[in-house]
């Protein structure tokens, strides 16, 4: 029997994880999560980057994945829970595929789309105005649920990655400012809470963890399939301890 550990991201897949999650009757309250974009065979600079489960998948196919581990994710949210979903608008054949053509499918309440402006990109083809954002989704199951803003955050988060992909042996980890964000926009909220539960499906390298690693009150779960990303987390948990 393969046992899931908190404060950990657990060496199985996004789905068989959240199915034994949801087997144990675990709610979280707060998702975050940023999946692979199918983006194919990753080039930037002339260099190619390794490709990554998920990433090379029929469109369709791609799609009808998605929504299979929202309804998971939708799942294990608790009613006055948030998820917040990073992906970005990609090109394909000429042709822009938005998040929300799948978003809009789920059970989720959209809540706010944040455009994540990086302010720079690996793709800068001349066809067309160079793609330097990404999208970041605040979603819940309840309308009612609020955000106690007292950063002053905008829908547009001006964040520039300071990390180079080489840095984590990662084609695409997220900044830890991102994650940085939402944790402050949920502070007060959860400031009565003795213990607050967070999931990320797609842990990576887990920045998404990172904010939070020497904060008690926060029990987190990450799953999956590469050992060697996390290795790289437990390698930087080490390094803030």
């Amino acid at each position: 029997m393969i046992f899931i550990e908190f404060n950990k991201i657990n060496l199985m897949s996004c789905e068989e994880g959240m199915q034994k999650l949801i087997d144990k009757g675990i709610k979280f309250d707060l998702i975050i999560t940023s999946p692979p974009y199918n983006i194919k065979d990753f080039h930037a600079n002339q260099l190619k980057y390794d490709n990554y489960r998920g990433n090379d998948m029929n469109e369709a196919k791609y799609q009808e994945w998605q929504l299979q581990c929202l309804d998971l994710m939708y799942q294990l949210l608790k009613d006055d829970g948030s998820l917040w979903y990073n992906h970005k608008v990609r090109i394909s054949k000429g042709k822009a595929i938005h998040p929300l053509e799948w978003l809009f499918q789920t059970d989720f309440v959209l809540k706010q789309e944040i455009t994540w402006n990086q302010q720079k990109g690996a793709n800068v083809d001349k066809t067309r105005c160079f793609p330097f954002s990404e999208r970041i989704y605040w979603l819940t199951k309840n309308a009612k649920v609020k955000l106690f803003n007292k950063i002053s955050a905008k829908d547009v988060w001006d964040i520039v990655p300071k990390h180079t992909r080489k840095d984590f042996n990662h084609p695409a980890v997220m900044a830890i400012e991102v994650a940085e964000t939402i944790y402050k926009l949920h502070e007060d909220i959860y400031a009565d809470k003795d213990e607050v539960l967070v999931l990320d499906p797609f842990a990576g390298v887990g920045t998404s963890f990172m904010p939070i690693i020497n904060n008690n009150r926060y029990k987190y779960i990450g799953f999956d399939v590469d050992n060697s990303f996390i290795e790289n987390f437990e390698n930087r948990k080490l390094q803030i301890a």
